[in-house]
Formats: C-alpha cells, structure tokens, sequence
C-alpha cells in the first residue's frame, strides 16, 4: 500500500516540476489558458499550471534578414532589381504570437511587397540619387505594416539596386 501512495506522491510532484519554465533573458514566455492568452513573462524560472497552461517562446533579439532580390518596374517603367536588408524586434510578444502565425516571415514577406510597391511610386532617377530617402520610405511604410503584430522595424537598407533586362525583351518575344 505504501508504494501506491509513494508512486502517486512522485507522480504529482513530476507533474509539478512539468510547469518549471526556464526562460533566457532574450526570450518572452507567452502563456495561454485553456487556449486564451493570459499574458506573458520574462526571463528567469517560471511557473505555469501544468496540464492547463501552455506557453510558446518567443525571442526578441534584433533579426537581420535580406530580401531576395525583388524585379520590378519603376515610375517611368524602368525595370530595377533590388534586394534589401531588415533589421527588426518583436516588442510586443502576445500581439506576435495572436495576430499573426510567424512574425518574421510575414514580416519579410511584407518587405517584399513594400519594395515593390514604393519603387512603383518613384523613378528611377529618384530611386538611384537618393538612397538614404528610399531607406526611410520603406522602413516607415514597413513599419506601419508590422506594428499591429508587434514588430519594430529598426532599419531598411538597399543592399543591391541595378536596371535589369527582362528575359521575354531579350528573347525577341
């Protein structure tokens, strides 16, 4: 009898050790609730209610990535290929997590469709004179984007701009 009541004694207690999060100090610990989120905790051990709770990390490091290279077609229908770097943080973990599946891949996916989008807006000569306007342009039409899912964009670079031949123009086609 007394080893039923030690396996149960044990077995709650590795029930209880489950709910042990440790979470490192870049990393956001988002806690949901019978499927609600309830908020969300920062680096350290932390406790959530085993068998209730669940928790998804989310890190909040500064994420580089580069675009592939966009082709698109300017203001005065010069067609330009360019590729762009973005820096960018999760400032806001539960809106991340609720709003949106992946944050960094909506938000590069995001920066595709801005660059192709402010590019359309301005010539080429515009495009070529001024890149640290262009830069702002995209990081401020981007931000406005990612803000709703808690995302800071910290910069938009061009990495690579340069006119580019359309492969049915040089076929003849």
């Amino acid at each position: 009898m007394h080893e039923i009541y030690a396996g149960i004694l044990v077995l709650i207690f590795l029930i209880l050790l489950s709910g042990i999060k440790i979470v490192r100090e870049h990393d956001r610990l988002v806690i949901f609730r019978f499927g609600k989120i309830i908020g969300h905790r920062g680096p350290g051990m932390q406790m959530v209610v085993p068998l209730i709770d669940r928790s998804h990390s989310v890190d909040t490091r500064i994420t580089a990535l580069s675009t592939s290279p966009v082709e698109t077609i300017t203001l005065d229908r010069i067609p330009v290929r360019l590729a762009a770097l973005c820096r960018f943080h999760i400032i806001d973990p539960v809106k991340a997590v609720a709003k949106v599946d992946d944050p960094v891949a909506h938000t590069m996916e995001t920066m595709h469709t801005v660059l192709r989008s402010i590019i359309s807006e301005h010539t080429a000569r515009d495009i070529f004179a001024d890149e640290v306007e262009l830069n702002s342009t995209l990081k401020r039409a981007l931000s406005r984007q990612t803000k709703s899912w808690g995302v800071r964009v910290k910069s938009v670079e061009i990495k690579e701009m340069s006119v580019w031949q359309d492969s049915r123009e040089s076929n003849g086609d």
